[in-house]
């Protein structure tokens, strides 16, 4: 049973009235497990689990699996995620601004990459996503996890918030998912339960406007922010909505849904003016999470930063042959040389990535295709996992074990192959790269990227 703070046992029932008990029944069951499948990357697993009903490509586990285990997640086939939090993808389909134009959306407190690689499925090529984290030590999993998704119109970036104060006027949508005390994770995370206090809950809650303070002068007028949080107290939720509202002049927008999906709208009866969306585990199949959408009062004119052309080097015809072997779709990139590694920049996306890259902290960005050494290609492991590699480069395919030896960074026995560059690949997804030689095979998994527990543990998860 759980041990609940006796204040925040008060708020709940102040809040679910007569539901509170059925709530405080829901968070002593064990945690529901969801994935959401990569759009891009085809898979025959998973068909027969039940959907998540607010979006498509998610679904439902009866028990959580090994993740580690399995090389599809690895290969960044599917995420691993929250089915509430998915809500964002039922709301950017409301958003108008996303579809038929160049949007630049940023997801502001983005690691370890959930909202990101979701955001990205609604993206086109010629949209960018700025995938942010403030925590510098959380950066290297959101780049892994966009890295996985296989998509190359995003940047990570690791600086605070008022770095973006700066770019007045430049995103279309800000997504804004804050940190807080975290009660929707009560049930999932013991540690959350002993460090909730009502000090707490008001220090996240200034935490939360100084973020919003901070970011907001970078959204366009006519563009959407969308706030959310894990927990249920209205001090951290509804009550920053209309913060939010009256000191900037956003107007929360309504956002229709099914109401068999068992979502609440806003709690308190003084907020009947404002949409804001409520997920509590004895309504819905997932944990506590609060959503909602603004948007910037829209100007007749507004000034907005200028994009200077960058004059990008050209690269040299031979170089650019060696690559259009390994890109199906070479001639869509700016190919630029940086400190002797190539990378491939969205054509329709470069100015902008070259202007952000002088104004923020950027850990990735476009593509990186590797190094040509003597004429032929090194490959790049980012290149491996994306979507615009080549349908013809030599590859082996491998059963499970093996999967997950090269996972490993282990080597393991080949077919007779000639000696070549091979993408590794499992049930027809691609996990990176070996080379096989006459007498060896060299693994070119990133050290940081291997699964290090042993193979005989992984087989039997």
């Amino acid at each position: 049973m759980l041990k609940l703070p006796e204040k925040f046992i008060e708020k709940v029932r102040s809040l679910l009235l007569d539901e509170a008990d059925l709530f405080f029944e829901a968070i002593t069951n064990n945690p529901v497990t969801t994935i959401r499948l990569n759009p891009f990357k085809k898979t025959d697993a998973f068909h027969s689990e039940l959907d998540v009903p607010w979006t498509s490509n998610a679904k439902y586990f009866n028990k959580r699996p090994s993740f580690v285990a399995d090389p599809l997640f690895h290969a960044g086939v599917y995420y691993v995620q929250e089915a509430s939090s998915m809500f964002l993808s039922h709301i950017i389909k409301q958003i108008s601004s996303i579809h038929n134009k160049q949007s630049i959306v940023l997801d502001l407190c983005a690691a370890p990459g959930g909202k990101s690689t979701l955001l990205l499925d609604h993206l086109n090529d010629d949209c960018l996503l700025v995938a942010n984290e403030i925590i510098k030590s959380r950066v290297n999993v959101l780049e892994e996890n966009c890295i996985k998704w296989g998509r190359s119109n995003v940047l990570v970036t690791n600086n605070d918030p008022k770095d973006f104060t700066s770019l007045t006027n430049f995103f279309d949508i800000i997504v804004v998912d804050a940190p807080c005390s975290g009660e929707g994770m009560f049930r999932k995370d013991k540690n959350a339960i002993n460090e909730w206090s009502e000090e707490n809950v008001q220090l996240c809650s200034n935490r939360q406007q100084r973020i919003l303070t901070d970011v907001i002068p970078a959204l366009k007028p006519g563009g959407f922010i969308v706030y959310s949080t894990c927990t249920f107290n209205t001090c951290e939720n509804e009550d920053n909505v209309i913060w939010m509202e009256k000191e900037f002049g956003l107007k929360s927008i309504e956002i229709p849904f099914n109401k068999s999906w068992g979502i609440e709208t806003a709690s308190q009866s003084e907020c009947e003016n404002i949409y804001a969306y409520r997920f509590y585990p004895h309504k819905v199949m997932s944990e506590g999470f609060f959503i909602s959408c603004l948007q910037k009062p829209i100007e007749e004119t507004f000034n907005s930063l200028k994009i200077r052309e960058t004059k990008f080097e050209k690269v040299n015809a031979k170089d650019l042959d060696i690559l259009r072997d390994w890109v199906k779709d070479i001639d869509l990139f700016q190919i630029i040389n940086a400190s002797n590694t190539m990378y491939g920049l969205p054509q329709t996306l470069a100015n902008k990535i070259m202007f952000l890259r002088s104004k923020l902290n950027v850990r990735l960005s476009g593509l990186k295709l590797g190094q040509i050494i003597n004429n032929k290609l090194i490959p790049d492991h980012q290149l491996a996992l994306s979507i615009h590699i080549s349908d013809y480069i030599p590859s082996l395919q491998v059963e499970k074990t093996n999967a997950l030896k090269f996972l490993r960074k282990d080597t393991f026995e080949v077919p007779s192959v000639p000696q070549n560059t091979y993408i590794v690949k499992y049930q027809n997804n691609a996990l990176g790269w070996v080379k096989v030689m006459p007498n060896r095979m060299n693994n070119y998994l990133p050290v940081n990227w291997r699964i290090l527990k042993d193979l005989k543990d992984l087989l039997e998860e």
